[in-house]
């Protein structure tokens, strides 16, 4: 892992934001919309095809996380108020979904 993919800190100071703290200094904020439009998992993205089945539109605007766990020493599983916890968010995928929402 990456200095880059690499966090230092992992906040959740409120049930709308996850902020990453990275080891390179750069710092990560997505609120749970975004998670939950970044969902890596096979509900929301074709296994084989890699394309995302899961329309971002769908999700409330209200979305609020319920839970945020390490899963091992490489990603986090996130349980959404509707009902959605079968994502397990790398810290490479968190980097890369910060960096496009920066854009």
């Amino acid at each position: 892992m990456s200095a880059s993919s690499t966090p230092r800190v992992i906040t959740k100071s409120d049930p709308t934001l996850l902020v990453i703290d990275w080891a390179d200094d750069v710092k990560t904020t997505l609120s749970a919309v975004e998670l939950r439009s970044f969902c890596p998992c096979a509900h929301c993205v074709d296994e084989l095809t890699g394309r995302r089945v899961h329309d971002p539109a769908t999700v409330p605007v209200d979305l609020l996380t319920e839970d945020v766990t390490l899963v091992g020493h490489y990603a986090l599983a996130i349980r959404f108020t509707d009902g959605h916890d079968t994502g397990i968010y790398t810290f490479d995928h968190l980097r890369r979904a910060g960096e496009a929402s920066a854009s």
